[in-house]
């Protein structure tokens, strides 16, 4: 269907949207905002926790309603799983973690998600902006996820909203997050993170599992510098990786230590029950093609930068993008990472040639293309 006719219908659009979130493990459905001396409480257990990922938010300016796109997941920590901790154990000698080590001490934080009991059946009370919005029940992974709305004087956010767990008064814990507020046009920047900004060697399965749960995260050099220069011009974030939530404190804390622009997370939904720990970065295209779909159909007056690697599957997902959507994807940058920029500029056969550019060396993104104008 061509961008011009779903874009002018909204009911197929919110279809569309249910259908992704479901196939996540997540419901989308309107909320009610609760009644002055009737704002509801989430009744957390003291061991359950709350964690909200960065999502979006757009205005309507017919409306006067900002529309939020809210996700959080419920769980609880727990570490006398036997199953579980067998598959730690498993992993832990594959990357040959050694007692007594920082290393040591970080795979322990870092697999420390992967042993949490998912909450079902919960609902979370969710504060924007003094008003409340009631989520759909939590499913068996523990996320919930939904759209609220509600009419504001004017489209002004400071680039970013607040969100609150609201707890009960006896629960001193604080569940915050944030929305990212995006402008109606503009350019928007979908960024992988494995071996894009992040170091990480995914062609090496054991290289990567060491790189993500012993060593010490390191940034791809000069991309943080580059994301700085876009955002510095208004370009807005979408990091898309095929990730797993689990590991959402460690890459947030990246993100913001290596000065990378905040934006929306979009990681991959994965229990251990499902899938081997051994495979969590598998079939990346299952989870981008869809995530980078709905960012265009929420976004359709927004320019679109793809920013990826060739060392999986990078390459396909974003030259089928821009194929289907030529007038949405402005540019497209590869992270040259098997040394074989021949292959990659196969895959772009048959697109304009300024609208992609291989790279090794980050200068090369600058050097070309310092700046785009959504209108390109």
């Amino acid at each position: 269907m061509p961008e011009s006719e779903t874009t002018k219908r909204p009911g197929l659009l919110s279809s569309l949207l249910i259908s992704f979130f479901s196939t996540i493990g997540c419901t989308s459905v309107a909320t009610s905002i609760a009644g002055p001396g009737s704002i509801p409480i989430t009744n957390l257990k003291t061991d359950e926790h709350v964690l909200l990922f960065p999502t979006n938010a757009t205005f309507d300016k017919a409306t006067k309603q900002w529309e939020l796109d809210i996700h959080g997941w419920v769980f609880e920590p727990e570490r006398d799983s036997i199953w579980r901790n067998g598959l730690i154990k498993s992993l832990a000698s594959f990357v040959d973690v050694e007692d007594d080590t920082e290393e040591k001490k970080r795979f322990e934080d870092r697999t420390s998600m992967f042993l949490v009991d998912n909450e079902r059946n919960k609902s979370i009370v969710v504060e924007a902006s003094q008003q409340y919005f009631t989520s759909p029940k939590t499913g068996a992974n523990g996320h919930f996820r939904f759209n609220a709305t509600f009419k504001s004087k004017d489209e002004a956010c400071n680039n970013w909203l607040t969100l609150k767990v609201h707890t009960n008064k006896n629960d001193n814990r604080k569940f915050n997050g944030r929305i990212q507020c995006m402008t109606e046009d503009g350019i928007s920047v979908i960024s992988d993170i494995d071996d894009t900004i992040k170091d990480s060697h995914v062609l090496d399965k054991k290289l990567l599992l060491k790189k993500t749960f012993l060593k010490e995260f390191a940034s791809v050099k000069g991309m943080s510098d580059i994301y700085q220069h876009w955002q510095s011009n208004g370009y807005q974030f979408h990091y898309v990786s095929s990730s797993p939530w689990q590991l959402y404190p460690v890459l947030s804390d990246f993100i913001d230590d290596q000065s990378f622009p905040r934006g929306s997370m979009h990681l991959k939904l994965i229990r251990l029950k499902d899938q081997s720990i051994m495979n969590l970065f598998a079939s990346p295209e299952d989870g981008k093609i869809p995530t980078i779909t709905t960012l265009l159909m929420r976004f359709p007056k927004r320019k679109f930068i793809l920013v990826g690697d060739s060392g999986e599957k990078d390459p396909d997902i974003y030259a089928k993008m821009a194929r289907e959507h030529p007038e949405r994807i402005i540019r497209i940058y590869i992270r040259d990472v098997k040394n074989d920029k021949a292959s990659v500029e196969k895959i772009f056969a048959g697109l304009p040639k300024d609208k992609w550019v291989v790279f090794q060396d980050s200068s090369e993104i600058l050097g070309q293309h310092a700046l785009l104008n959504p209108v390109n």
